[in-house]
């Protein structure tokens, strides 16, 4: 059973991920969890790692100046509490595990960056989503080293983390296509105008691994990042869907609709296609439509093979008759 606490801090953070706009949620959920677990600043990140380095993509600084982040790039490579919750993802970890007292002190993290900004006490958490490629991190940071976090303020952040990170997805999702596309009909994705994801539902990932093979998140396919850096650009046609997208901001919101199978032929086999399916014959469809017999069937060939189909009964299902 949940401490009255914690249900206090589930409900409030569920009234945010509906009702708060994105640029304000980060705020609200900080401010949520500060009541359970008390902090004087926090840092919320989202990036990714590659070989060998942590790139951001973007962070939300609470209680302390940006001017922290620029810092943490000269000293990061010696963090070890960074290289520590990468290799143990969804485990909270406190600093103080990781250091002796003494030892932190005299650290190059310490003395170049953490004793700058007046930190003295940090728990972490790396939260990697396996299928977008993108890790989310959020530590809270105390400003007096004794008595520092408790075990239980470590285990309760260990498990709302996971939490805060799924409604702020769902916030800034449904808050960009309100004021967007304005339907909830598609599949959507989130990335900056760089083509770097920020959030990727399953089935929009499916759907560009089908028309790009060997693709991997995060970053889009690059015929598609060349389509976001077009100034005119309207829609984007691939074989099995057709893409929208609308700018907020620094965020470009993209929907994905799958094309059904008259969109995968070219006009003159749908017509083909619709006459053939209504149960005219070969010669009937060429008399129709003024062609040679031969040429219907070469589009009944070609509407067979882009379907992937192999009979009158399936042609009829796909049409949706």
């Amino acid at each position: 059973m949940f401490s009255k606490g914690v249900q206090d801090f589930i409900s409030g953070l569920i009234h945010a991920g509906h009702e708060a706009p994105s640029d304000m949620f980060k705020k609200q959920a900080l401010g949520l969890l500060g009541n359970l677990i008390p902090f004087d600043a926090a840092l919320w990140l989202s990036g990714r790692t590659t070989d060998d380095d942590v790139v951001i993509h973007n962070f939300y600084v609470q209680g302390l100046p940006r001017e922290l982040m620029e810092s943490w790039e000269q000293i990061k490579g010696q963090d070890r509490l960074l290289a520590h919750v990468l290799a143990n993802p969804f485990i909270t970890c406190d600093a103080k595990e990781l250091y002796g007292k003494k030892e932190r002190r005299k650290s190059e993290v310490y003395q170049q960056h953490s004793g700058k900004f007046g930190i003295e006490a940090v728990i972490c958490t790396a939260l990697p989503d396996p299928k977008s490629g993108l890790i989310e991190g959020i530590s809270l940071y105390r400003s007096q080293a004794e008595p520092g976090f408790s075990e239980d303020e470590r285990v309760t952040k260990q498990g709302l983390s996971p939490l805060l990170v799924q409604v702020w997805h769902h916030n800034q999702l449904q808050q960009l296509k309100h004021s967007s596309c304005g339907t909830d009909e598609g599949i959507f994705a989130i990335c900056d105008p760089q083509g770097w994801m920020r959030h990727i539902e399953d089935r929009f990932i499916e759907f560009i691994r089908q028309e790009f093979k060997g693709w991997q998140p995060p970053e889009l396919p690059q015929p598609v990042i060349a389509w976001l850096a077009e100034s005119s650009r309207s829609r984007y046609e691939g074989k099995g869907f057709t893409l929208h997208c609308w700018d907020q901001s620094d965020l470009i919101l993209l929907q994905l609709q799958p094309k059904g199978a008259l969109d995968m032929l070219t006009p003159r086999e749908k017509e083909v296609a619709k006459l053939y399916g209504a149960g005219l014959t070969y010669k009937e469809i060429a008399a129709d439509l003024f062609l040679a017999p031969a040429t219907v069937r070469h589009h009944l060939e070609s509407i067979y093979r882009k379907l992937d189909i192999c009979s009158k009964v399936e042609l009829i299902q796909s049409l949706g008759r």
